[in-house]
């Protein structure tokens, strides 16, 4: 993945989310936007207008599911976990890659990949 675009309810919370996500360590944050980049993953979040937002939703009706690489599964979990979303116990495998789904502060559908087997 090189880089997704998202319209967020809660911008800060989103950063710190994407941030701990890729172990981003300066996101770029303006009023209404910012791209958080790590780990070759770039997210860049724009705020929905106020009309727009929404609680999180379960985000089963999501069309997408982006797919980011992370250095380890594991932290991912717990990074997810510190910052408003969720990463999946369980795994799959395929390839030279462990995957697990998960889902982001606004209810969006993700996926995070670990490398495996080099």
């Amino acid at each position: 993945m090189t880089t997704i675009v998202l319209w967020v309810s809660d911008l800060d919370r989103s950063v710190k989310f994407y941030s701990a996500l890729f172990e981003a360590k300066h996101p770029y944050v303006t009023e209404g936007f910012a791209s958080v980049e790590g780990n070759g993953n770039e997210v860049l979040i724009h705020l929905l207008p106020e009309q727009y937002r929404s609680e999180p939703t379960s985000g089963e009706d999501n069309p997408i599911k982006p797919v980011f690489e992370v250095v380890s599964l594991e932290k991912a979990k717990l990074a997810a976990g510190s910052n408003g979303g969720k990463i999946k116990s369980e795994t799959s495998e395929y390839e030279s890659w462990k995957y697990a789904d998960g889902q982001d502060p606004d209810g969006n559908i993700i996926q995070v990949r670990e490398r495996i087997g080099y």
